[in-house]
């Protein structure tokens, strides 16, 4: 689904001698031979690097929000901690060259689910997604006493509505006070906001507290790589959007079309939530699809947005509304 995005800004660019300056730190202050730039992020910057006397490591320059690194840190803290499959955190700073903050992250070998799955039939593929299912229970056995965004140190210090009604008003602001109403197209926002307005409560029924929510927990961000049972899990990558919600936000997004749309995959990944100590409600898969609009809306507020992203959003949107009518 996001091939044909494109980047807001260009990728950061570090030479090997600049890239050393913060690895100094590792064991046996290692010099940097090669960097390469990993393919997935469109906010941030990814490089591999390949070093000397010791083992790949990834760099990551936070470009979009400097801020968030704080709390990404925290995040592979807490991941540490919990038994939650991330990258080891080895180091972080401020890097000298580009002025951004930067994590020095375990290189985990593996592909990114999307590409992985492109190549797996059934066989294959449902036993990797009870094992995405799994992994992402243990994300949300992380619980907090209210939704809302991080600070620094992972208190939730903006709350923020997550269920209808919050959903209904993030809407009205995005399409009617903000650019995304003109962007979407008059037809399609007035009939998503209607949609809204009827069916936005089913987030409500959710009764469990908020919980960790990765809220990027896409094909790009997640790492699998085959085992002696098959193809199972092995890191969730880049947490600069995580927040605490419900589940449902990284359901919606992981049931985004190409793997939401490959048979038994859905299923495959409840039942392998369900069997880690999950919790989902029988209508967990429309209320997915319903917290998945926050994510399509807040990408019509960004300034700049390209053509591509905005003609994904639309089509999401209209399914979503479509998904109601032919169940129906």
């Amino acid at each position: 689904m996001r091939e044909n995005w494109s980047r807001p800004y260009p990728a950061a660019v570090l030479s090997p001698g600049q890239a050393s300056a913060l690895v100094r730190a590792l064991p046996g202050r290692p010099a940097v031979l090669r960097v390469t730039e990993l393919s997935g992020g469109l906010a941030n910057t990814n490089l591999r690097l390949d070093l000397d006397g010791h083992p790949p490591v990834v760099l990551r320059l936070f470009q979009r929000d400097p801020a968030q690194a704080a709390k990404e840190r925290a995040i592979h803290a807490l991941a540490a901690e919990r038994g939650i499959p991330a990258p080891r955190l080895l180091g972080s700073g401020d890097d000298p060259a580009t002025g951004l903050p930067f994590a020095l992250l375990e290189w985990i070998e593996g592909r990114q689910l999307d590409e992985a799955a492109r190549g797996l039939d059934e066989a294959a593929l449902l036993p990797l997604a009870r094992s995405v299912g799994a992994a992402l229970a243990a994300i949300h056995a992380v619980r907090f006493d209210r939704s809302g965004f991080f600070d620094a140190s992972l208190t939730v210090a903006e709350p923020a509505d997550a269920g209808g009604a919050g959903l209904t008003g993030f809407l009205r602001h995005v399409l009617v006070d903000g650019p995304g109403g003109e962007r979407l197209g008059r037809d399609l926002a007035d009939r998503l906001l209607a949609f809204a307005e009827r069916e936005a409560g089913l987030l409500d029924r959710w009764p469990g507290p908020p919980c960790l929510a990765h809220s990027d927990f896409g094909g790009t961000n997640i790492l699998v790589r085959p085992g002696p049972e098959g193809w199972a899990m092995a890191a969730v990558l880049d947490w600069e959007f995580a927040f605490a919600g419900s589940p449902f936000f990284d359901l919606g997004n992981l049931l985004r079309p190409p793997l939401g749309s490959r048979p038994g995959f859905a299923d495959a990944v409840a039942a392998g939530y369900r069997a880690a100590g999950g919790d989902l409600p029988p209508e967990w898969h429309r209320m997915a699809a319903l917290a998945d609009l926050f994510s399509w809306a807040e990408f019509l507020t960004r300034p700049a947005v390209s053509d591509a992203v905005v003609a994904t959003a639309r089509q999401r949107i209209a399914d979503t509304i479509a998904m109601w009518a032919g169940a129906d």
